[in-house]
């Protein structure tokens, strides 16, 4: 492997489901290793409740609060935080703050950044639930149903 400077504000923006994704590192860079996305979260928004068979996901809060719900304990992460959420475990997000939120989460091992990009060539109009979740089953992401449903 070759090291691999991204600079800031590089790599592929990609909108999925209606929020902003950049893909920083891919697994081609990395060996296969890990990948690492940027995330731009609006007031309210965040994934469904959903298990990675695959991988685990490290969220490093760049700016905001979120609040982040994995193996069944919600977590309040302020800039700065870090959480990890091993493969297997149901888990999702909420950002909480009232102005756009960042963070960074990294993938290991690397591969699901096909699913931003996969997801993200699709028009929004495209980007319909159940076309989600047959993309994410490619990539062993299993999309919950909602708390209470």
């Amino acid at each position: 492997m070759n090291p691999v400077l991204i600079p800031a504000g590089e790599g592929k923006t990609v909108n999925v489901i209606g929020n902003a994704i950049t893909i920083r590192l891919y697994g081609r860079d990395t060996g296969g290793v890990l990948s690492v996305i940027e995330s731009v979260d609006q007031p309210g928004g965040g994934p469904p409740p959903h298990i990675h068979h695959r991988e685990d996901e490290t969220f490093q809060v760049l700016e905001g609060e979120y609040e982040i719900t994995c193996g069944g304990k919600t977590l309040t992460a302020r800039k700065g935080a870090t959480v990890f959420a091993p493969r297997g475990v149901p888990h999702s997000y909420r950002y909480v703050g009232k102005t756009p939120g960042r963070m960074i989460v990294t993938l290991t091992p690397a591969g699901f950044e096909g699913f931003f990009e996969e997801v993200g060539a699709l028009t929004p109009a495209q980007q319909e639930i159940p076309r989600v979740i047959e993309i994410g089953k490619k990539y062993g992401l299993e999309i919950l149903p909602p708390p209470g449903a």
